[in-house]
């Protein structure tokens, strides 16, 4: 094959693989919108739908074990400067306790609902509130600016887990009175800013038992 011919074909596949690329490219910018309109439809969907939480105990057969142990608890986890905090620190506080993600939209949905509920009780030293993620800490941070009422809630990411706060889905939020004992565990999306939830944190912290 002559030096020409083999030139021509290195051009037609140059401009060939452009092509693709090109297509690829604008294909995974159709499918990013794609995903986005879905989310943001998903999440309209559900705040018609969730109701206000039943702040009721676990059951037996949702927690066979209710109260932490302080001394032998592992959850560890991060803020987003990566200083690292364990529940220990935490011991003899009311804790408020919300497991989340990104990706899930029903814990998306709830956040605004979050945002209020720790605005009004973000200054009192008797309660406690902790935003856990497993995912990754870039991948936390770099969704952050794009959800206004994430930027206003304590994000933290978990490092090492523990069973005890081991739940079938998310979003799950736990509420955790001064004695280490779980007096809500309620999973699914919900209105936490909702009177009812107020009512309860104030009795909560008025009383440090309910």
């Amino acid at each position: 094959m002559d030096s020409k011919k083999l030139y021509s074909i290195i051009i037609i596949l140059i401009i060939i693989l452009s092509f693709l690329s090109y297509k690829y490219n604008d294909t995974n910018k159709e499918l990013k919108k794609y995903k986005e309109y879905y989310k943001d439809l998903s999440i309209m969907y559900l705040n018609e739908v969730i109701e206000a939480p039943k702040l009721e105990a676990p059951s037996a057969e949702d927690m066979k074990v209710t109260t932490i142990d302080f001394d032998s608890n592992m959850l560890q986890f991060s803020d987003l400067e990566n200083n690292i905090f364990t529940i220990q620190n935490f011991k003899g506080k009311n804790l408020f306790i919300n497991y989340w993600a990104t990706w899930c939209n029903p814990c998306l949905a709830e956040m605004p609902y979050m945002a209020e509920l720790y605005e009004k009780y973000k200054d009192e030293e008797d309660i406690i509130f902790l935003y856990l993620s497993r995912e990754k800490l870039d991948t936390i941070k770099n969704y952050i600016p794009k959800d206004e009422s994430l930027q206003q809630l304590p994000i933290y990411k978990i490092i090492t887990d523990d069973e005890f706060f081991a739940t079938s889905g998310i979003p799950t939020t736990f509420i955790v009175n001064s004695n280490g004992e779980v007096i809500v565990k309620d999973l699914g999306s919900a209105f936490w800013n909702d009177e009812s939830v107020f009512k309860f944190i104030d009795n909560l912290i008025g009383k440090n038992e309910i």
